[in-house]
């Protein structure tokens, strides 16, 4: 059986990696939360939640995401940045070497990823800042 799931951050991650992010976490979990995909680019770091769905039938992927899912992604936020972020920095592990890169911005995205039944990819909507 396929897990659409992990199909779905599977899809996310190969996205933000094609616009040159670098992936620093996947299912970061905290007791307070999880957040999907944390990556970074050029100061920026992204916290994503990942919502697959293979229809409409139970509404857009983004309205998944409601204020309790808010609040716990915001949560596990918070552990990540006060656990790895130190003088405005992160550590960013490249190929073959890590580096600590200054953090100017972060921001909270929702990937909505459609998947046929058999596992087909069919789209992903990329929404910045969705809150």
């Amino acid at each position: 059986m396929i897990n659409i799931g992990a199909l779905g951050e599977n899809a996310a991650q190969d996205f933000l990696k094609k616009q040159k992010y670098i992936i620093l976490a996947r299912n970061y979990r905290t007791r307070n939360g999880e957040i999907d995909i944390v990556a970074y680019r050029r100061g920026v770091l992204v916290f994503a939640e990942v919502k697959t769905r293979t229809g409409n039938a139970f509404g857009a992927p983004k309205d998944a995401v409601d204020d309790e899912k808010i609040a716990r992604c915001m949560r596990a936020r918070q552990d990540l940045i006060s656990n790895y972020l130190k003088n405005g920095r992160i550590p960013v592990t490249y190929r073959f070497f890590t580096l600590k890169r200054r953090v100017f911005k972060t921001r909270n995205d929702i990937f909505e990823v459609y998947a046929a039944k058999n596992g087909e990819i069919q789209s992903i909507n990329h929404i910045k800042d969705a809150f």
